[in-house]
């Protein structure tokens, strides 16, 4: 997840205990607010406050994660970047490898709405190619993370406006009750790239002057926006092992529609309240049971009252305890197609924590909702989350609603109490932690966080379980590290000199037990752990930091903060274009000596591929390797083709380059190509020599007649030719 403030599940839990308003001064890197605020509702093609919720980041990405192409990298919108890493991050604290779900029936479920940056790069045309489609179609934000990790499942996108995450949600747990898929993942995006679609909403008066999320407070007059993503991953509870991690377990979920209301975007209390009803229902659980309701945030006075009251009807007065009532948006601003799954997500590690952080902003409560009447309280502080007494779970629920009238509920419980793993037989002392990275800077950023973890954190997981985890619930890659040591202070310090070395893999302690320093000795040089000679084979996932992304600048630089915030119908007529691909020129074939042609062209294919691709040239080995290997596809295929045919002047069918994904065969292809092109070039310079030698003949034969010759001449050729001349 990456939320304004929060990258991680441990940072939003930290941001929300603290009762943290993560929201600022959209800043000018991101749009030129000088020439975009203005407090006035009514004012034409101006954003209403300057305040959101924002992540840091956006424009870059880490081209080594999914193996793509830089260029490519470039083209995708943000969104889609964006929702990868998550899925990657979810993955990694849910402790399952990713080769672990290559070819399995995963379904990938995500919920988007605004598509900022197909309107920003369609400012110019010259920059919709073929990457742009591919980087900007919506369903890709789904299809991208089944690709990137070979999932076979379904691979959807909900677009419900502000309903779309908890949407996506739902149609994953129908997916799993179905039995179509065995795992999924499910979340939502929303990022504010373009001014366009907040000035819309500013214009619709849904923006705050207050210019923060006041939900429940009297105050309340409308949102301020907030961006992220969030992914959790979902299994069916018996598919649960001992050595899993559960935050909780969804019981039941809805999805409904206010119908013809008094207009599109009013609310429905009587349709809030049918699709709790319907959740529970499906849950098998009474509406009564749940203690607590994350609201959906929208700040609206008449909104929150319209919850507030459905909530109350359906739980219905005869409790003995009020539900609590609380809203994440007042704390990242309102996340739009994510906010769904933020709601969800922090219900979850209030779950998971057994706590219920506090709901800030809300000085006084809403006066037009009898707030006692109802049942219900606003969690204004930090506590435990209350005990209904044995045998009675943690229950909650997460509602959200959208302007177009949809509704969405999700029920959810407390995870069982985990069962204890078996003890190892045989224990040593010594600690055995390992970590890997795609890159030797991520390892070294690896080891640097890990250091920081143990040596900063109050955890209550034991280094058995940290050291499990980090070898049996994690991803292996390719650049790998070691550390024995028998407590945390030790691997602290040799976490330290890692990252100080250079080169070295693997650093113990003296005296570490040589069966520990094999293991470590066989993974450090890419081989697999074995449970048999860990210290501890039956652990439990427990929280670790999540993998550094070496996140690089990928954005078009045409697209500048003033540029996206420029009115289109107030662009200049020189206004910026992206800039067209440089071909390097490539002297004659004819001019190389003909041992040393094959060469040149592979090394014009290798400058081809890097310009297609975005590579530094001397970054990367072609040899041996397929075009595919490297990340290109049939887009990268395409601009290759009209790459090689502007420089040497052949055609090729795009065929050739899948029949000859290699740089050496397509050589010997493009010279064939050349030397038949060249002959048929010489055959036709000799024939139009030979034409030109003919007429020159011809023209002195002429000029060596006498008139009448020439007369005599002229009448024949024209009675050959059947023209008579008067």
């Amino acid at each position: 997840m990456r939320f304004p403030g929060a990258e991680g599940p441990r940072e939003l839990w930290k941001l929300l205990c603290n009762a943290t308003d993560a929201t600022g001064d959209i800043p000018s890197s991101r749009w030129d607010m000088a020439s975009l605020h203005d407090s006035a509702a009514d004012r034409p093609g101006k954003i209403r406050n300057r305040r959101a919720g924002l992540i840091q980041g956006v424009e870059t990405a880490d081209p080594h994660a999914f193996r793509l192409p830089k260029r490519e990298l470039r083209q995708m919108d943000p969104q889609h970047r964006v929702l990868l890493e998550c899925a990657w991050h979810a993955l990694e604290d849910a402790g399952i490898p990713f080769d672990s779900l290559r070819g399995s029936r995963t379904g990938v479920f995500m919920g988007v709405n605004f598509n900022d940056f197909q309107k920003m790069l369609s400012r110019d045309w010259n920059t919709l190619d073929g990457y742009a489609l591919l980087g900007t179609t919506a369903s890709f934000a789904a299809n991208r993370i089944s690709y990137a990790f070979d999932l076979r499942g379904p691979s959807s996108c909900s677009s419900v406006g502000c309903v779309s995450s908890t949407v996506a949600l739902h149609d994953a747990c129908r997916s799993l009750a179905l039995g179509e898929v065995e795992l999924a993942l499910a979340g939502g995006v929303d990022l504010m790239l373009s001014p366009d679609s907040s000035i819309m909403l500013s214009q619709a008066g849904v923006f705050s002057v207050k210019g923060q999320c006041r939900t429940l407070a009297a105050d309340a007059d409308g949102y301020i926006r907030g961006e992220g993503a969030g992914v959790v991953v979902l299994k069916p509870l018996s598919q649960v092992d001992a050595s899993d991690r559960v935050y909780a377990v969804i019981r039941g979920s809805a999805v409904n529609h206010n119908g013809r209301n008094e207009w599109i975007m009013a609310t429905s209390a009587s349709a809030q309240e049918e699709v709790i009803l319907q959740a529970c229902e499906q849950g098998g659980v009474e509406a009564a049971s749940l203690d607590y309701v994350e609201l959906h945030g929208s700040a609206f006075s008449k909104g929150d009252e319209a919850e507030a009251i459905a909530i109350g009807a359906a739980f219905g007065k005869q409790r003995p305890v009020d539900c609590r009532l609380g809203a994440v948006s007042n704390n990242l601003g309102y996340l739009g197609a994510a906010g769904g799954i933020a709601q969800l997500i922090k219900v979850c590690l209030s779950l998971y924590h057994r706590t219920l952080p506090p709901t800030i902003h809300v000085d006084v409560p809403n006066p037009n909702i009898p707030f006692k009447e109802l049942g219900l309280r606003i969690q204004s502080t930090l506590e435990a989350w209350p005990e209904r007494g044995p045998g009675q779970p943690r229950r909650a629920g997460v509602v959200t609603t959208s302007l177009g009238g949809t509704n969405t509920f999700v029920v959810l419980e407390a995870a069982p109490d985990a069962i204890a793993p078996e003890a190892s037989a045989s224990r040593t002392e010594s600690q055995l932690l390992v970590l890997s990275a795609l890159t030797t800077e991520a390892l070294r950023q690896r080891a640097l966080q890990l250091k920081d973890f143990l040596s900063g954190t109050a955890s209550p997981e034991s280094l058995d379980d940290l050291c499990f985890t980090a070898a049996f619930k994690r991803e292996h890659h390719r650049h790998r590290a070691a550390v024995i040591a028998k407590g945390r202070d030790g691997l602290v310090r040799l976490l330290g000199a890692l990252v100080e070395s250079s080169g070295q893999s693997l650093l113990m302690e003296e005296g570490s037990p040589p069966e520990l320093i094999e293991a470590a000795r066989v993974y450090a040089d890419g081989g697999v752990l074995s449970r048999d000679s860990f210290p501890v084979a039956n652990g439990r996932c427990v929280d670790l930091p999540l993998y550094p992304f070496q996140r690089q600048r990928l954005w078009p630089e045409w697209l500048s903060p003033e540029v996206v915030s420029r009115s289109p119908s107030a662009a200049p007529a020189s206004a910026p274009t992206a800039p067209p691909p440089q071909v390097d020129g490539f002297q004659s074939l004819q001019d190389v000596p003909v041992s040393q042609r094959e060469s040149r062209v592979v090394e014009l294919l290798r400058g081809q591929v890097a310009e297609v691709l975005g590579l530094e040239s001397a970054g990367f080995e072609l040899q041996d390797r397929t075009f595919f290997e490297l990340g290109m596809n049939s887009v990268g295929i395409t601009l290759l083709k009209e790459r090689i045919s502007r420089t040497l002047g052949v055609t090729l069918p795009t065929l050739s380059f899948f029949e000859h994904p290699r740089p050496e065969p397509l050589a010997k292809l493009i010279l064939t190509r050349l030397e038949s092109r060249t002959e048929v070039r010489r055959e036709e310079e000799q024939l139009a020599r030979e034409t030109a030698r003919d007429e020159q003949a011809l023209v002195e034969h002429i000029a060596g007649l006498s008139e009448d010759q020439a007369r005599e001449l002229l009448a024949r050729k024209l009675a050959e030719l059947n023209i008579e001349v008067e």
